[in-house]
């Protein structure tokens, strides 16, 4: 059974362990697997003191009570000093652990949500990441759980998983719950039926059981129930592990009485502390029908908005007296929680053939063409909605809703002025939810005038406003609202992080239109980072919710999917997406996402059909202002640079950059940058803006842009040495993430010539190795050979002479030899003839030289990356000189020249380069270190030591980590081949510490 921890904790002076957790977290196997090279006494808790040894383990402690916990502690503490104990129950210790105690309770033990990938992927073939999260979720990492959830999938799905008759509902019945005192299991029973509860709501005798089913991991932590947004915060809200709660309360449902009065109870603890969604939910539940509907015709709108609205459908949909106040309610929740086609159902029958209607009514159905992205609709609903003046809160919402739309069809002037107008009427109301909705109506006037100080002003004023009210389904849009500003400005780290935010805020929402909105900030945020696999699982969890709603907003998830195909170079797949997202977006006037899927779909095309492409940059420009004319431009340019339209393309360009500069723009900055090197044929201006460019790139944290732009940099004429280094190690790394290279580079194409000196010797020529008998004389490969280990330095004829022929004192004859050998080896690398004789080879009257500037050689490659490794590490980012190190690494293929040893010129470079290798891996291994990655240091010090078998420090870090690890025999071991080293030397080994 693989588990979360492969080594003990490091215990230091403490000498006992105590490891408590429910059956099925694998603690009898983690601790043999900790202590298998030591002597161990294996016990119960009537040990014998004279027959333990090194380790006692008392294994399957059965529940203590203080007195004969005590007395155990007594026994443990009569051992001799040296012995060290580990206790394993399945009951936590009571009362507070001896003082020189560690301890570790089943949340230590639960696999995380990458270990259950690694496991199901490992063992049992499932490598889709969303069933190993599904598994994670169901299971909470419980390793047994995880186990045999795997082999249910091998023939059934995760639906069937508890099913009676499945080997999960019968390990769970009958090692689980079977087990339980009396007290857990009456609590157990409780907890599977509310789903999620608190100490306080438990109630004062249950805390103890509570807290000992929490550190057995019976329970787990959990988010605060649906509908509690603003409450008082509760500490420890906890819910049972969900597949053992569905085996509970399928095998042990509660009594009639005993649920009623657990309901009861309940919704009177939410009723004290307002907060009316779980209130309303347990009156549900406790058939108080009356209630039910007396708190949903009070309080209604509150439990939508503070994250409800699943419990209103619910409560709704059993309830007989529904009426037009709780239709209205309903069609609300509904639209909340994207079941827009229903939401109309609810609504559209209220207006009754009316020309105006009640504001309420209006703004709510506005708000579901809205999300359906069917804008015609939402202005005619808006506009029957009666406005009297009372400055109500609904009229607020009505005139923000009004602002929204216009806000998305991009009319500016009707925008403001609506937006102006709901701040006045809420401010009359005094309504805090009202006011939130008009500050972000006046925040989406703001970004689309380009105000991005007044954007954030007024989202920061929203949230304040929509936090007051707790109202979670305005804060989660305008969560995901503030992401969208900081991917404009080209803020990724930050969006990264904002957007796991707001995505979490809309889930406890159960907003729909803000999850979709926040999962598509979270995917152009991890494309930007790099991260495109994860970015297109964001992009198609993204879409799947939006066409579940029918909504046309599915355009923002089809756009940054053709984004990230585009990038991969999944160019039909890409257009697709693209095209798409065009007929979704201008069904309606979309113009937020019309204008990127039109840039998008232009640039895709350019080379392949310039006329279409020509006309979708055109209308891209045509439909894009503010913020958005950056990237419509940016198209254009691309355009005309395959077209060949230099001219044009440089307008373009200046136009880019203008409006970049113009809206904070740094992304689309770096583009214009990167437009312009496109565009011009001068090489200094082009290496110019292309600088420039990458410096912008690094600032923003957009790792595959500036590794894009680094690799063009690397392949211009002139390029110093630093920078085709640079160009390989981007390369590396795009072609690691699946980047495509070729599509909008403006280089030249790289050497087509590879020369291997690491492990054997070898000439790679148009990706072909070069045959011996290509070469028809050994001294043309020598010379080769010298001219490369001499990494582009002159070689004087005269030294090369006497290392090819050391033995021929006729300086003519040596002189015509050298001068035959040279032209063998440039018809070897040039057999062609197409390049001018000095490309690779550079001949003077006195010396001869490898020009390395043509030539891909694995040592300069090496060494550079060897250099720039270190130069990352001593600026401090360690991440990115672990990567650029690692590459070096696994460079090192050997030695130079390994396959051939014994000429005493290769001596200097090969010493050179080893030591080079050595100091790279142990710079890895230190990294790793840091990391407690613990295994992976090994890994290093174990190939330094392949190397160089008497290095003593090495010996010295190998043992104190596996000593650290608690792996001891495996340290003594170390420890002996350490001694064996320094015998062999005649040095003393230092004193282990």
């Amino acid at each position: 059974m693989r588990m979360a921890l492969a080594t003990p904790p490091v215990l230091g002076e403490r000498r006992r362990l105590f490891v408590a957790a429910a059956p099925g977290f694998g603690k009898s196997w983690l601790v043999r697997s900790w202590l298998a090279d030591q002597r161990v006494t294996w016990a119960g808790a009537g040990f014998d003191p004279e027959a333990v040894e090194d380790w006692l383990v008392v294994d399957d402690l059965p529940a203590l009570d203080v007195a004969a916990a005590r007395t155990l502690a007594g026994r443990i503490d009569a051992l001799p000093p040296a012995v060290r104990v580990i206790l394993v129950s399945r009951a936590p210790w009571p009362g507070r652990l001896p003082a020189d105690s560690a301890a570790l309770d089943a949340h230590d033990l639960a696999l995380t949500e990458p270990a259950v990938l690694r496991l199901l992927s490992a063992e049992y073939g499932v490598d889709d990441p969303d069933v190993a999260g599904a598994v994670h979720r169901l299971t909470a990492g419980w390793p047994s759980l995880v186990h045999l959830a795997g082999r249910h999938l091998r023939g059934g799905d995760l639906a069937s998983l508890c099913a009676p008759g499945t080997a999960l509902d019968a390990f769970v019945a009958e090692q689980v719950v079977e087990h339980l005192p009396v007290p857990s299991r009456r609590l157990l029973r409780r907890l599977a039926e509310l789903g999620t509860a608190c100490e306080d709501l438990a109630g004062p005798r249950a805390h103890r059981t509570l807290r000992l089913l929490a550190h057995t991991g019976v329970v787990v932590p959990a988010a605060a129930p649906a509908g509690t947004y603003g409450m008082a915060p509760m500490p420890h809200w906890l819910r049972p592990v969900p597949a053992l709660a569905a085996v509970v309360t399928r095998r042990e449902p509660l009594s009639e009485p005993t649920h009623l009065r657990l309901h009861t109870d309940t919704a009177h603890w939410y009723t004290e502390r307002r907060a009316w969604g779980p209130a309303a939910r347990s009156r549900w539940s406790a058939g108080d029908r009356a209630g039910t509907s007396a708190l949903l015709r009070e309080h209604g709108t509150a439990i939508v908005a503070a994250g409800g609205a699943e419990q209103v459908i619910e409560a709704y949909t059993g309830l007989a007296d529904t009426d037009r106040e709780l239709r209205l309610l309903c069609g609300e929740a509904l639209a909340v929680t994207g079941r827009l086609d229903e939401a109309l159902a609810e609504l559209t029958p209220l207006l009754a053939g009316r020309s105006t209607v009640e504001a309420g009514l209006a703004w709510r159905l506005g708000m579901v063409y809205y999300a359906r992205a069917e804008h015609r609709a939402a202005f005619e609903a808006l506009e029957r909605g009666r406005i009297d003046g009372a400055d109500t809160a609904d009229e607020a919402f009505l005139l923000a809703w009004t602002a929204t739309v216009h806000w998305s069809v991009g009319n500016g002037e009707a925008c403001q002025e609506h937006a102006h107008r709901a701040l006045h009427a809420a401010s009359a109301a005094g309504d805090p939810r009202a006011l939130a909705a008009a500050h972000v109506a006046l925040a989406l006037r703001a970004a689309l005038a380009g105000d991005r100080a007044g954007n954030v002003e007024q989202y920061t004023k929203a949230l304040a406003h929509a936090e007051a009210a707790r109202d979670a389904v305005q804060a989660a849009r305008i969560r995901a609202n503030l992401v969208s500003q900081l991917l404009e400005e080209a803020r990724y780290p930050e969006a990264l992080a904002g957007s796991a935010e707001a995505v979490a805020a809309a889930e406890a929402a159960g907003n729909a239109t803000a999850l979709s909105v926040a999962l598509v900030n979270r995917a152009e945020a991890l494309a930007r980072l790099g991260r495109l696999d994860e970015a297109e699982r964001c992009g198609e969890r993204a879409l799947a919710i939006s066409q579940r709603a029918g909504s046309g907003k599915a355009a923002y998830a089809l756009t940054v999917l053709g984004d990230v195909r585009a990038r991969r170079g999944q160019r039909s797949m890409a257009r697709a997406a693209y095209e798409e997202a065009v007929r979704a977006a201008d069904a309606d006037g979309v113009r937020q996402c019309f204008v990127p899927a039109l840039a998008g779909l232009a640039r895709l095309v350019a080379a392949d059909d310039p006329a279409a492409a020509r006309v979708h940059a055109e209308k891209a420009v045509s439909h894009g202002s503010g913020p958005l004319a950056t990237r419509a431009l940016l198209a254009v340019g691309w355009v005309a640079v395959a077209a060949g339209d230099r001219a044009a393309a440089t307008e373009a360009a200046d136009r880019a950059e203008h409006s970049a500069r113009l809206h904070r723009d740094r992304a689309g900055l770096a583009e214009a940058l990167e437009l312009r090197a496109g565009a011009t044929d001068r090489p200094s201006a082009r290496r110019s803006a292309l600088v420039e460019a990458a410096r912008t790139w690094r600032t923003t944290g957009a790792r595959l842009d500036a590794d894009r732009v680094a690799h063009q940099l690397g392949l211009l004429p002139g390029a110093s040495a630093e920078e085709r280094l640079a160009a390989r190690v981007a390369r590396g790394a795009l072609e690691a993430a699946g980047v495509a290279l070729g599509t909008g580079d403006v280089a030249v194409p790289p050497a087509n010539l590879a020369i291997r000196v690491l492990g054997r010797f070898e000439v790679i020529l148009n990706e072909v190795p070069v045959p011996s008998s290509a070469w028809r004389s050994r001294k043309a490969r020598d010379l080769l050979r010298i001219l490369v280990a001499r990494r582009g330095r002159r070689v004087a004829r005269e030294e090369l002479a006497a290392l090819l022929w050391p033995d021929d004192d006729d300086d003519l004859r040596v002189a015509h030899r050298l001068s035959v050998a040279l032209s063998t080896l440039r018809s070897v690398l040039d057999p062609e003839r197409h390049l001018p004789a000095d490309h690779y080879v550079f001949a003077a009257p006195a010396a001869l030289a490898a020009d390395t500037a043509h030539l891909d050689i694995d040592l300069d490659t090496f060494l550079g990356e060897a250099e720039v490794g270190h130069r990352l590490h001593e600026q401090g980012q360690p991440a990115e000189a672990r990567e650029v190190l690692a590459a070096a690494e696994r460079r090192y293929a050997g030695d130079v020249f390994e396959d051939e040893p014994y000429d005493d010129w290769a001596v200097p470079v090969r010493e050179e380069a080893r030591a080079t290798y050595l100091r790279v891996t142990r710079m890895l291994a230190r990294l790793a270190a840091e990391r407690n990655a613990t295994d992976e240091a090994l890994g290093y010090l174990l190939k330094i030591l392949a190397r160089d078998p008497y290095d003593e420090s090495c010996h010295r870090e190998v043992t104190e980590l596996l000593e650290l690890a608690g792996r001891h025999g495996e340290a003594k071991r170390a420890r002996a081949r350490y001694e064996a080293a320094m015998r062999e030397l005649g040095r003393p080994a230092v004193a282990a510490g």
